[in-house]
């Protein structure tokens, strides 16, 4: 019976993989967190503009104005806060997605050498089947040499 004698490690592989795949997954979750802060973000500060438009054009009230303007200021800040918690988060993905790719080729690398090692194995076991049934012919023939008939 053929058994692998990196098979434990085989499995630590697979094991680890499967964490680099859990660890890509959160850090890509969190980058789409923060894609869509962005844009609620973005899509506030469309508002705050069509508000200050709106109140310019109808009402002008300058302290309202410039509360609005202040307000759209802040947002801008968060905008660009949030890019670049955005940047830093695709580098995270970008390293785990590495990683994972990583894993991937290590247990790949030891299921071929796995699969090398089976194949030898049959071959080996053919080879001993085989040497097995000549003795067995060759046992059978000279039994039946000896008794003469």
């Amino acid at each position: 019976m053929f058994k692998f004698e990196l098979n434990s490690v085989l499995s630590l592989k697979e094991k680890m993989e499967d964490s680099k795949k859990r660890e890509l997954g959160v850090a890509n979750t969190h980058k789409e967190r923060l894609e869509q802060i962005k844009d609620d973000l973005m899509n506030e500060h469309d508002g705050v503009y069509d508000a200050i438009k709106k109140n310019v054009c109808i009402d002008f009230d300058v302290k309202e104005v410039r509360l609005l303007n202040q307000y759209s200021l802040h947002i801008k800040k968060q905008i660009k806060q949030t890019q670049n918690d955005i940047h830093k988060a695709q580098k995270t993905v970008d390293q785990k997605r590495d990683e994972l790719l990583d894993a991937v080729k290590e247990r790949k690398i030891l299921e071929n050498l796995k699969e090398i090692k089976r194949e030898h194995y049959m071959i080996e076991s053919k080879k001993t089947e085989q040497l097995l049934v000549d003795e067995m012919v060759s046992y059978k023939y000279g039994k039946v040499r000896r008794s003469g008939g």
